[in-house]
């Protein structure tokens, strides 16, 4: 799976040193799943440009994608060492802290899990890319399924929040032999809560946060993004 490598410059502007072979324009019939979930009257409250955003979908060797800045990437000690230890599993954290970190976000289709994979490249100062990486895909209780890596997943609720989606975390499972098995609320990250909310043109503000029934928030991030239309 290629990877694009790209400068970044201030928000607003990416320059590209190995064009990806995808682009962002495929959409393979669109995206029904957001919309089926959320149900048509909150699908409807949504922001039209959210609207569009998660009807999009990537057709077979297409892409879509996003830049921008994280502004904040904030790990307690336990957060830090929840993103360590998820190493061991795949790539679901980032496990570094920062400020004002150029981020670029890109959507390719998983044949293989039903969904969208989902990957956030960080640029640490002084790191290599670090590379966040799962897969959405439609449940069958009216929900989403994120799968982290090795058979762990985290099930996900979907609401409408001030004409932005929301993702809430409702359990962490893991599947071993075609069954899957509750991992104790204790024992994981937290609470993960997703927020996705319009601004102005074509940005929007991501914001992720974890909350611990006992340690409270171990992680937080906040950014801006926009859509990059500028491809070959």
């Amino acid at each position: 799976m290629d990877r694009e490598t790209a400068v970044f410059t201030p928000l607003g502007d990416v320059r590209e040193l190995e064009p990806s072979k995808r682009t962002s324009r495929g959409t393979d019939g669109g995206d029904e799943s957001y919309r089926a979930i959320l149900g048509a009257r909150a699908w409807n409250r949504l922001k039209p440009d959210v609207r569009r955003r998660f009807s999009a979908k990537p057709g077979r060797g297409e892409s879509i994608r996003y830049a921008g800045t994280m502004q904040t990437v904030e790990l307690s000690a336990m957060g830090w060492l929840f993103a360590q230890t998820c190493r061991l599993i795949g790539t679901p954290l980032a496990p570094y802290r920062g400020k004002d970190i150029p981020v670029s976000i890109e959507l390719i289709r998983d044949d293989r899990l039903h969904g969208v994979a989902w990957s956030r490249s960080y640029a640490f100062p002084n790191r290599r890319l670090f590379t966040v990486w799962s897969t959405k895909s439609r449940g069958e209780e009216n929900e989403f399924i994120e799968h982290i890596g090795r058979g762990f997943m985290m099930r996900l609720k979907l609401s409408e929040k001030n004409g932005g989606l929301m993702f809430t975390s409702v359990a962490y499972e893991i599947a071993i032999a075609d069954k899957k098995f509750r991992i104790p609320s204790l024992l994981t990250p937290g609470i993960t809560t997703v927020t996705h909310e319009q601004l102005t043109g074509n940005r929007f503000r991501f914001t992720l946060s974890v909350d611990h029934p006992l340690l409270g928030r171990t992680i937080y991030q906040d950014g801006e993004f926009y859509s990059v239309v500028n491809e070959r």
